[in-house]
Order: structure tokens, then sequence, then C-alpha cells
């Protein structure tokens, strides 16, 4: 005899889910910022990125590091200069954001998962 109740439950979960992620997918491509920008932002780079390498990449990048956030891949930048966020993906940012709606270690995780998707889509 089976569990019928507990493999509806799961693909309820298993719905709800995908749900989630299709739509955060939406909400983390809407808030990216476009090359050109500049101002205050938040650069997401690889997790397994140090500290050090970051803020080389980030002097590289002509961006003024204002702080890391609690994760150390994730820092916040600034500059004045037309162009920072392009300059930043170059230098290795798989993502740049501007007022983001949801916390920056959400934002992290979908930037990751955007890049790789990216990456897939690419020709």
């Amino acid at each position: 005899m089976g569990w019928p109740g507990h493999r509806l439950a799961m693909s309820l979960f298993a719905g709800v889910i995908l749900a989630w992620l299709a739509l955060m997918a939406v909400v983390m491509r809407q808030a990216a910022l476009p090359p050109e920008a500049s101002g205050t932002m938040l650069a997401v780079f690889e997790p397994a990125t140090s500290a050090d390498e970051i803020f080389v990449r980030l002097t590289r990048a002509n961006a003024r590091p204002v702080r890391p956030t609690a994760f150390g891949f994730i820092w916040i930048v600034a500059g004045d200069a037309p162009g920072l966020a392009g300059r930043l993906r170059r230098e290795g940012a798989i993502g740049v954001y501007r007022d983001l709606p949801i916390s920056p270690t959400i934002a992290g995780c979908f930037a990751f998962a955007d890049a790789e998707v990216s990456g897939l889509l690419a020709p």
C-alpha cells in the first residue's frame, strides 16, 4: 500500500518551488542594470571568489568599493562614470543590481543561476 497523500504533497511542493523560481528569475532579470549604468549598485561575483580578488576586480573596473555585504561575494559599490555596470561584468561580476526588491542573499543565488542559464543559452 502506497502513500498517495505524500505523492500529492510532494507534487504540490515541487510546483510551488518551480513557480517561485520562475517568478524570481523574472524579478532578477528586471532588476539587472544595463551596461551603461552608474551610481551605487550591488555587484555579485562567483561565491568562491576571495575578497582580495573581488577588491582587485572592483578597482580595475574603476568602482569605489563601499562595503561588502554579509556574504563576501556580494559588494556594494559606487561610481559616477557611465558604464560602471558593464565594466563590472567585464571584470567578472555575474550580476549588477540596484534597488533589489529582495535580500542580497537571494540576489546572489539568482545572479549565479541567471549567469549559468545565460551561459547555456548564449551562442
